[in-house]
């Protein structure tokens, strides 16, 4: 019990079936829906209407009360509980915008490896917000830009050469940029739509058309990652970091959505911190160059344990089919 943040200490050593519950109530009410609310609020200007938030935390707080129902001293530990609660929030928000919203999610994928990468581009952090700007105004507070697509130059426009064009919208602003306010410049020069994908709007957010085929799919996936962790570790790094889903966007967000894993527990196979997948879980997938730099590997070395890793989960996933016809 030592190890779990000290607000669970109620829920712990609750006796009965009502002090558990009463401590759960406590839980929500002064923790778990102040933080995503919290959190919600800083998407409200991406696209984010109310009702959309209201279902999101919906979600984040039926995923929070299915862990914590069952929680016991014996389970791995939740030693901060509010930052718990803030990554299964901005877990669930990020695969919410990814699928409704793909090609602002592969822009701002593509910026932020830009940002990590180039050595004349940098980006940091400013009372809480994400800044971004040259490299040389690292530490600088960001200003303002508003341009359009008619009053942009050559080089801004040039999505082909997005270092340049990066550089060109910064030395237009004469400072550094909110990357979100870079996202908004980058989509209105470059012309991209930041309409809703036609297959989800309006549409619930599932992986599944029944719910019998909504069974079959988590069965499956719950096979297949018991077939992952039994991998090697640099195998599992080289398949998992590289997952993509049938959009293209991170495939690990599916192992959350559907509760087979936890954002621990994909830490922990992955052989990382929770806090170090954190930090990267916006780029993912990422490529071969950047695990390989991850894991002090070559990017054929990266290739290579990912075709041995798949050779395999073949194998085992073609002869449990056989088991089960």
């Amino acid at each position: 019990m030592a190890r779990n943040d000290s607000a669970l200490g109620p829920l712990l050593a609750a006796k009965s079936a009502a002090a558990r519950s009463r401590a759960l109530e406590a839980i929500l009410v002064d923790h778990v829906q102040p933080v995503v609310r919290r959190v919600l609020a800083r998407y409200r200007a991406q696209n984010l209407s109310a009702e959309d938030a209201e279902d999101l935390a919906g979600t984040v707080h039926l995923r929070i009360v299915r862990r914590l129902q069952h929680l016991t001293a014996n389970d791995e530990p939740i030693e901060r509980l509010n930052d718990y609660i803030a990554t299964i929030t901005y877990n669930v928000v990020y695969a919410y915008l990814r699928r409704r919203f793909p090609e602002r999610a592969r822009l701002k994928n593509r910026l932020r490896y830009l940002f990590t990468h180039d050595d004349a581009l940098a980006s940091w952090e400013w009372r809480g917000d994400i800044v971004c700007g040259l490299a040389r105004w690292r530490g600088r507070e960001p200003v303002q830009l508003a341009v359009a697509r008619e009053d942009a130059s050559a080089p801004m426009l040039d999505r082909d050469a997005p270092a340049d064009a990066m550089r060109a919208i910064f030395e237009r602003a004469g400072g550094p940029l909110l990357f979100e306010d870079v996202v908004r410049t980058a989509m209105s020069v470059w012309n991209i739509s930041d309409s809703i994908a036609s297959d989800t709007a309006g549409q619930p957010l599932s992986f599944a058309s029944t719910p019998a085929l909504e069974l079959e799919t988590r069965e499956y996936i719950e096979a297949l990652w018991s077939e992952v962790r039994e991998l090697r570790e640099p195998q599992r790094a080289a398949l998992l970091l590289n997952l993509r889903d049938v959009k293209g966007t991170n495939g690990l967000a599916l192992l959350l959505v559907t509760g087979v894993a936890t954002f621990d527990e994909i830490a922990a196979v992955l052989g990382m911190p929770a806090e170090r997948l954190s930090e990267i879980w916006n780029d993912l997938p990422l490529d071969d160059l950047t695990i390989a730099g991850l894991f002090a590997l070559s990017r054929q070395q990266v290739i290579n344990l990912r075709k041995s890793a798949r050779e395999r989960l073949a194998r085992r996933m073609a002869a449990m089919n056989r088991r089960k016809a």
